[in-house]
């Protein structure tokens, strides 16, 4: 695999940066989130960034009732979330 550090342009480029970074995210299956994406844009421009993005920005996905593991109750038993039947 890979690393980030083997992408990094040298002598550094900006736009080679960018390119590097966000292609390498999404390798990952990491797509950069529009805040992340702008950010990333001010990074590699030299500017200091502070990102803070509200709840509900989607920066967390739900997991798939198909995939979520059983969760514990405090009874012992487990329950799975409910199927959605197509």
């Amino acid at each position: 695999m890979t690393s980030l550090l083997d992408l990094a342009p040298r002598p550094f480029e900006a736009d080679a940066a960018y390119t590097a970074f966000a292609g390498w995210a999404e390798g990952r299956g990491l797509p950069l989130y529009p805040a992340q994406d702008e950010a990333l844009i001010e990074i590699v421009s030299g500017a200091n960034v502070v990102l803070s993005t509200p709840t509900g920005t989607g920066k967390s996905p739900s997991p798939s009732p198909r995939t979520s593991p059983p969760s514990p109750r405090a009874d012992g038993r487990t329950t799975r979330p409910p199927s959605r039947r197509s």
